[in-house]
């Protein structure tokens, strides 16, 4: 089982955190942390995307493009079925949780900071999926 990982949010403090952690976890190290979802889809979009899935890290409120119209975007793409997200969000807001669940390729939905545990957890799960 192979997939990349890559981390979406706009707080730099967030994006060095969760990769540290991410890079002691059982989890591919990240291959790239972005601060907006278009580049996030940007580099998805011309990274192998065809070859081997992603497991997207998206924040919700961002700058550029949120993550809700990342979410939207790839429904539009045909790679939509390589792509896998948790949101990773400070949202306590339920109607979040709820709206993410309406997402296909939304297999988590986590509150930030992200912990070793969720890393275990998006591990099986990735793992269930590519099986």
């Amino acid at each position: 089982m192979e997939f990349k990982v890559v981390i979406v949010d706009d707080d730099s403090v967030v994006l060095f955190l969760h990769k540290v952690l991410i890079d002691r976890s059982i989890l591919p190290p990240a291959e790239g942390s972005f601060t907006n979802g278009k580049d996030a889809l940007d580099y998805i979009s011309n990274n192998g995307i065809y070859e081997t899935p992603y497991l997207v890290l998206l924040d919700i409120n961002m700058p550029v493009m949120n993550g809700w119209d990342f979410l939207e975007a790839i429904q539009d793409k045909d790679y939509k079925e390589n792509i896998y997200v948790a949101v990773v969000t400070s949202s306590i807001n339920s109607n979040d949780a709820e709206h993410a669940r309406k997402f296909p390729q939304v297999i988590d939905y986590l509150e930030k900071p992200l912990r070793k545990e969720a890393c275990m957890e998006l591990y099986e799960k990735m793992k269930e999926k590519l099986e």
